[in-house]
């Protein structure tokens, strides 16, 4: 019994291979026509809770402070304010 749970378990693993190949074929051929975008951001960069935080962050505050005090998550925050070239 034990062989053939060792077949069943090679066979599904085998097929799940299969399916991520194909799934990361069909990706390239969407990002080569344009079609693949990812999720959109959460917060434009002229949103005005995105802009308050990074003048709380300006003037001193840690990020921890400024998610705390904002709403937006920590590393949510740290991503943006590095996109956006925010320093103090």
């Amino acid at each position: 019994t034990n062989l053939i749970i060792e077949l069943y378990k090679y066979q599904a693993e085998s097929e799940r291979k299969r399916i991520i190949e194909r799934q990361q074929q069909g990706i390239a051929l969407a990002k080569r026509q344009g079609k693949y975008h990812g999720r959109k951001p959460q917060y434009a960069q002229d949103d005005p809770r995105l802009q308050h935080a990074f003048k709380l962050y300006e003037a001193g505050m840690s990020d921890v402070d400024v998610a705390r005090n904002t709403g937006i998550k920590r590393t949510t925050f740290i991503r943006y304010r590095k996109k956006c070239n925010i320093k103090r």
